[in-house]
């Protein structure tokens, strides 16, 4: 009969402690979780998400690892990628709630996660969908935060269709960090004054220099 071996997870890296550097939470301590994978190819992503250099780890090892970096005992971990939901599921959430970590997680929204979260952040990229549809993938699920980034595509149709779909969710809208940036800040600030529900999103941690 074949040995059946533990179920791992692709790990492109885990570090911290440091801060939460965008959204509702930024400025809150935490240590970071980062899946190898993504489903999508944004061309301003800023993260490598990629397999190579990448490990493979049980929950158990996960959960131990980011233990001994909370040494402050924040114990909230940003469960991110690529894109976090491909991979995450049951054992890992109670390995890390067992452990008393509150999870956050960063997705695209593509995909609703396999088991619960604390706090569901969905990024939609809405360059990249095929069927508006599968803007809209995560709804079902308990989206705590809707957070766009700005660049030229954004139009008010889609930001009325995504406060349509999270109604009860906080709204943020955050300036696509490219060469336009400065533009691109700009056209953030005025869909924000004419579209109060939204708020902006900075990327605190690029600002104070933390990982």
């Amino acid at each position: 009969m074949p040995t059946k071996h533990p179920h791992s997870y692709r790990v492109k890296e885990i570090f911290g402690p440091t801060l939460q550097g965008e959204g509702t939470h930024a400025g809150r301590a935490c240590v970071f979780l980062r899946f190898a994978g993504c489903n999508l190819q944004c061309s301003w992503c800023d993260t490598d998400f990629s397999p190579e250099g990448a490990e493979r780890l049980r929950a158990d090892e996960i959960t131990e690892r980011l233990l001994a970096l909370d040494v402050h005992g924040a114990r909230t971990v940003i469960v991110t990628g690529g894109e976090p939901a491909l991979q995450w599921d049951q054992e890992l959430a109670d390995a890390l709630r067992a452990a008393g970590f509150r999870v956050h997680m960063e997705s695209n929204g593509t995909r609703p996660p396999r088991a619960p979260v604390d706090w569901l952040t969905v990024s939609p990229k809405v360059q990249f969908h095929g069927p508006r549809e599968a803007l809209f993938a995560s709804a079902e699920a308990a989206v705590s935060e809707c957070k766009l980034v700005v660049d030229d595509s954004v139009s008010h149709d889609t930001l009325a269709a995504l406060e349509h779909h999270y109604e009860g969710a906080d709204l943020l809208l955050q300036p696509c960090m490219d060469a336009d940036y400065e533009q691109h800040l700009a056209r953030t600030l005025t869909l924000i004054g004419e579209r109060p529900r939204w708020r902006l999103s900075l990327q605190l941690h690029k600002i104070v220099g933390v990982p």
